[in-house]
This record gives C-alpha cells, structure tokens and sequence, in this order.
C-alpha cells in the first residue's frame, strides 16, 4: 500500500534549506528595522539588506529544487515552497525599485514571514 502524503517525512536537504531560507527571511525583518529607523546614515544596513535578500532567494530556489526532487507527494510543501520562491522573487525586485514600492514591499514581508515559519511547522506534520 502507498503512504499518504502527510506520512511522507521532509528529506533532511529540503529541510536545512528551508530552515535557512526563514532565517533569511526572519533577519531582513531585523536589518530593515535597523535602516528604516530616523536618524543617521544606515547605508551599510541597506546594503547588508540587500545581499542578505540575495541570499535569501538564492536559498529558497534551492529550497525549491528540493523540493520538486524530494518531495513531489507533499503537494503543501512543495506548492508552499514555490510561493515562497516567487513570492521572494516579487519582494527582491520591490525592494531594488526603491521608491513608493515600500508600501508593497513591507506588507509583503510580513507575509513571506508569516508563510516561511508555516513551511517547517506544516513538515512536521505527519
């Protein structure tokens, strides 16, 4: 008999990647505090902003290529996984066009938190 898709346990590689893609996420929240405060000259904070949004991308396509690898029967996962991915992508672009964009991009960080703490909480469901 074939396992149910919830009885599918998340490949130890998909796990650390989306494990470090949410401290991604997790820390952008932190470091846009730190240069969104008034006051000062927090250049070094945008530009750790930005890298650490590259990274955070980067690690959530690999998250994703995991994902359709390794866990093509957890149809929540894999689907949550590649929101994440586009989501991240959205918000990166946001996050260069400066501006008014940040009337987007700060909601839309909030939700990408929201969705990158519910990956690993809905893999431990079995």
């Amino acid at each position: 008999m074939a396992k149910s898709a919830t009885t599918v346990k998340p490949h130890p590689v998909w796990s650390a990647l989306i494990g470090l893609t949410t401290l991604g996420v997790l820390l952008q929240g932190l470091w846009a505090g730190l240069f969104l405060r008034r006051g000062g000259d927090h250049s070094s904070w945008v530009s750790v902003h930005q890298h650490g949004g590259e990274a955070t991308v980067t690690l959530a396509l690999l998250a994703t290529i995991a994902a359709v690898l390794w866990l093509r029967e957890r149809r929540d996962l894999l689907g949550g996984t590649v929101l994440l991915l586009v989501l991240l992508v959205v918000e990166y672009f946001l996050g260069r066009a400066g501006g008014n964009s940040v009337v987007v991009h700060v909601p839309l960080a909030l939700l990408l938190m929201g969705l990158a703490v519910w990956l690993p909480v809905a893999a431990r469901r079995r």
